[in-house]
C-alpha cells in the first residue's frame, strides 16, 4: 500500500482482522489518515480466521492472531497448525495482506520464558510457509521482548499491549507500507 500516486488522493481502507490485539487497538489514534475497519474479536483464533466472511477485497488487510490457540498446539501438531494458519490467512481476499507474528506473552504465574520460545518456533514455521505467497510478514516479536518475556513496558496485563506496544506495531506497519 505505498501511499503515493493516486492512493494519496483518497483515504485507503484498511481492515484489521484477528483477536483482542486487533480489537483493542485504538486505530483512529494511530492511523487518522486511513479508514480503519476493526474486525478484531477478543478470544478468537484460527477458527475465526477460517470462517471470516467479510468482504475486504477493496481493503488492505492487517491480520494478527494465534495467541488464543496456543493451549491446543504442541510440537507434534505445530506443523499442521502452521499449514492451517497460512491457508486461512491466504483465504482473506484483500488488496494486500500484512500478517503480524504471534506476539509474546507472560500470562503464566511463573517467570518462565518457555511459552515465548515455543511461540518463536511457531512464528518461524508460519513465516517459512508465508514465503512466496505475497503476504507481507511483520515480525515484531523481538521488539516486544525483554529477557525472553513480553516487555512489561509494552503490556497492561502481561498479555495485551499498551500504547508503547501499539506504537511498535504502528511504526512497523507504517514503515512497511511507506517503504
Amino acid at each position: 500500500m505505498k501511499l503515493n500516486g493516486t492512493e494519496n488522493m483518497k483515504m485507503p481502507k484498511v481492515a484489521f482482522i484477528g483477536n483482542s490485539h486487533m480489537a483493542y487497538w485504538p486505530l483512529d489514534a494511530y492511523f487518522p489518515m486511513w479508514k480503519c475497519l476493526n474486525y478484531g474479536l477478543p478470544g478468537e483464533g484460527l477458527d475465526y480466521i477460517r470462517s471470516f466472511s467479510e468482504d475486504v477485497s477493496d481493503c488492505y488487510a492487517v491480520v494478527q492472531f494465534g495467541t488464543n490457540d496456543l493451549y491446543r498446539i504442541n510440537s507434534e501438531n505445530m506443523s499442521a497448525y502452521a499449514d492451517a494458519y497460512v491457508k486461512a490467512v491466504k483465504a482473506i481476499r484483500s488488496k494486500q495482506t500484512y500478517l503480524f507474528c504471534i506476539f509474546p506473552r507472560n500470562d503464566f504465574m511463573d517467570s518462565s520464558t518457555s511459552v515465548n520460545r515455543f511461540i518463536a518456533k511457531l512464528n518461524h514455521a508460519i513465516r517459512s510457509r508465508i514465503e512466496g505467497t505475497g503476504i507481507i510478514y511483520l515480525d515484531v516479536f523481538d521488539k516486544l521482548l525483554l529477557d525472553g518475556r513480553l516487555n512489561p513496558d509494552m503490556t497492561v496485563d502481561d498479555l495485551h499491549l499498551n500504547g508503547n506496544g501499539y506504537r511498535i506495531l504502528a511504526d512497523t506497519l507504517l514503515q512497511e507500507i511507506n517503504g
